[in-house]
């Protein structure tokens, strides 16, 4: 079971659900609907948190989530299913990298993780850096889209 306080459901799981959403319309190649976004992002992290709260084991709550994500953007955001399901785990491997890369950082200034993640406040504070890199992740193949199109509309 992982377990999540309120504390982390507004300052860790709601805005990764919300950069989760926007790199799903920008990896589908799809415009970005305000409404749709927030929706899915509100209905991402109540799924994450109730999710969290199942007794199983690790790994088993992200393929459970990967499947209600991609319903979800299906549904909610009208994004097809091959894209939904191809950028839902996009999302997730690049997320897995950033947070991969966070832990290594972690690790390398001798942080105690299992000491200091005990603490919710603690535990958003050495998180958020993944969900840093992550937006500027987004945010780079936005750029990297962005530009792509307007070459072609230039051309």
């Amino acid at each position: 079971m992982l377990k999540l306080t309120l504390f982390e459901f507004f300052l860790r799981i709601i805005p990764e659900s919300i950069l989760s959403v926007l790199a799903i319309y920008i990896f589908s190649f799809n415009r970005i609907k305000i409404k749709p976004l927030f929706m899915s992002s509100i209905f991402f992290a109540i799924t994450t948190y109730l999710v969290r709260m199942l007794p199983i084991h690790f790994g088993i709550h992200t393929i459970i989530m990967t499947v209600i994500y991609s319903l979800i953007i299906i549904f909610i955001n009208k994004i097809s299913i091959a894209k939904s399901i191809s950028s839902v785990l996009l999302v997730a491997i690049f997320l897995s990298i950033c947070e991969l890369v966070n832990m290594i950082i972690l690790n390398l200034l001798k942080i105690d993780m299992q000491l200091e993640f005990r603490d919710s406040i603690m535990k958003v504070v050495y998180t958020t850096p993944s969900l840093v890199l992550l937006g500027g992740v987004i945010l780079l193949f936005y750029l990297i889209v962005y530009e792509q199109k307007i070459k072609r509309i230039n051309d």
